[in-house]
């Protein structure tokens, strides 16, 4: 096998075009945003060329470096990553190609399964939890999948239109404004602080990726009494789309706007050819999950798994209790000898 890292942008972009089970975030173009916004953040892909001849890609993230040990993510944000191929490959070789990221240097690696993968090309080995992600299978008859979903969600889909919701693909840097004030209202009404979340500067970046490649990345946005409040950002790959990012304003769920822009993404969708619509996990919030389920989605458990370096652990515990030492230099005293026990 020869191992190729860095990977060759043309060939990756070859395997992921391949690719049946390749989504969004396995292609260079994810790696390439995350690299955009997050300047302390490096492509450490690795590509292969088997012995059959199939080529076969690992994308990778380095997202924290301390001297020579690195912490890699496969891939930005923990969306969907492993290894992608233009053929098939075996538990042997992706054992293999999984091993560069298990070096001595390597701190820790993480990575979420990809639903659509075959299970060969998943190494379960550090597995330490799943997630559930919704997926609605897609065909040309979008109103045969429409009838599929239950009944709460067709009434409040109908209910949407009537209260006059509207989507639209987003067309300029205000639509993206527009959706940013959507989402922090509800990042309030979540209760979080002003801090939590994605900045403006990260959908200023995604809109400038929008304005260059509107077939992979889109901004639908939902309109009521013309006014934008609220939208889903997609990713789109091959047979695959991803609804990534979405929220409406609290006044746009009361008239069930976000149902109408799901089901509106998903008549899209169809339309285009497209085999999967993925709603995305849930963070295991059981209302969320009901919600999707409604649409008639499938449940696709993944895997999500974490490797930590056994040699590197020791000291890793060393360097976190020295680094607690010096930022908290009080605590790092010698505690005081117990006083004896004196009989009265």
């Amino acid at each position: 096998m020869q191992i190729i890292q860095p990977a060759d942008q043309q060939l990756w972009w070859e395997v992921a075009r391949a690719c049946p089970y390749a989504t969004f975030f396995h292609t260079p173009r994810w790696t390439e945003l995350a690299c955009r916004v997050n300047s302390t953040v490096r492509d450490r892909t690795v590509a292969a060329i088997l012995p059959s001849g199939v080529r076969a890609v690992l994308p990778l993230l380095e997202i924290r470096r301390r001297g020579p040990f690195a912490a890699l993510m496969s891939t930005f944000e923990g969306c969907y990553g492993g290894i992608i191929a233009d053929g098939p490959v075996s538990k042997r070789d992706v054992a293999h190609i999984y091993r560069q990221a298990y070096r001595w240097n390597i701190s820790n690696f993480s990575y979420l399964a990809n639903p659509l993968a075959p299970p060969e090309t998943i190494d379960t080995t550090y597995r330490f939890g799943d997630e559930i992600t919704h997926i609605l299978h897609l065909h040309s008859d979008f109103e045969a999948i429409f009838s599929r979903f239950a009944k709460s969600a067709r009434t409040n889909y109908r209910r949407g239109l009537r209260e006059g919701a509207r989507i639209r693909r987003a067309t300029s840097l205000d639509d993206y404004q527009a959706y940013y004030r959507a989402y922090r209202d509800a990042v309030q009404r979540w209760g979080e602080d002003e801090n939590y979340g994605y900045s403006w500067d990260f959908f200023t970046h995604v809109f400038a990726f929008e304005q260059r490649y509107p077939a992979e990345i889109a901004l639908w946005v939902v309109e009521l009494d013309g006014a934008v409040v609220g939208g889903t950002l997609a990713f789109y790959w091959n047979q695959h789309v991803t609804a990534w990012h979405g929220t409406v304003t609290r006044e746009a769920l009361k008239r069930r706007a976000m149902v109408v822009l799901d089901v509106e993404i998903a008549r899209d969708a169809a339309a285009r050819g497209f085999r999967y619509y993925d709603l995305n996990t849930s963070a295991g919030i059981e209302g969320v999950m009901q919600y999707k389920r409604n649409f008639a989605t499938i449940d696709y458990p993944i895997a999500r798994c974490r490797y930590r370096s056994p040699l590197l652990a020791p000291v890793i515990q060393l360097t976190h209790r020295l680094r607690h030492a010096s930022n908290h230099p009080e605590r790092a005293t010698t505690p005081p000898r117990p006083m004896l026990a004196i009989d009265s």
